[in-house]
């Protein structure tokens, strides 16, 4: 009975995760078509949030591949391999982000340490074409989200705990120079949902799992 009643309070987070795993492995596969071509260069994928301590950025995708999530701690999240970036940046240099940000604020701190996250809800999703910002070289690209939907894509070999991060967290102008999300329903619509779980069986009978 606790375990059914366990089910149905699944959070809006948990349900992401769920619907939303098919995309992950088309997104992941795609990529990998990117990184044979000679003129690119597989890097790993990092988020950043900005956003402040009652903040996560629960999922993002980059051009359909999976960024797992940025905790409310800010600095970096996981680092996820690979996308692939030119070898020589280019001035009209853009990938297409998907996000998804929670709202921890209301936290009922009783519930969510007995695995419950009904008070935990979403503060918006997102989609927006970002510019890749200027880059000698390619190196981990960072998703760096900040509040208002608001975003910026950089590509360095220096993580933002570094002095050499092209994006400093001390440095109150940051967020001037970001690109503003539209707000969105979900990260996927149904018809992506459909047409992704259609690419991932073709991938699977060609016996391709990327």
């Amino acid at each position: 009975m606790k375990r059914n009643q366990t089910k149905k309070r699944m959070s809006w987070l948990q349900k992401l995760t769920i619907s939303l795993l098919t995309l992950t492995f088309v997104g992941c596969a795609s990529v990998q078509a990117g990184i044979n071509d000679s003129n690119f260069t597989p890097v790993g994928l990092t988020g950043v949030q900005h956003i402040g301590p009652n903040f996560n950025v629960s999922r993002f995708y980059v051009d359909g591949v999976y960024g797992s999530n940025v905790g409310r701690g800010g600095g970096g999240g996981s680092s996820i391999c690979c996308v692939a970036l030119p070898k020589k940046w280019r001035p009209d240099l853009t990938t297409e982000v998907r996000w998804a940000v929670g709202d921890w604020s209301k936290e009922n701190l009783a519930e969510t340490a007995a695995g419950n996250y009904k008070s935990i809800t979403s503060e918006g999703v997102y989609k927006a074409k970002v510019p890749v910002e200027k880059y000698d070289k390619p190196g981990q690209l960072f998703v760096h989200f900040f509040a208002g939907g608001r975003i910026r894509v950089v590509s360095s070999e220096y993580y933002p705990e570094s002095k050499l991060h092209p994006i400093l967290g001390d440095n109150q102008h940051a967020a001037d120079i970001t690109t503003v999300g539209t707000r969105v329903d979900a990260l996927f619509t149904p018809e992506e949902q459909l047409e992704s779980a259609r690419k991932s069986k073709e991938n699977r009978n060609r016996g391709d799992w990327r």
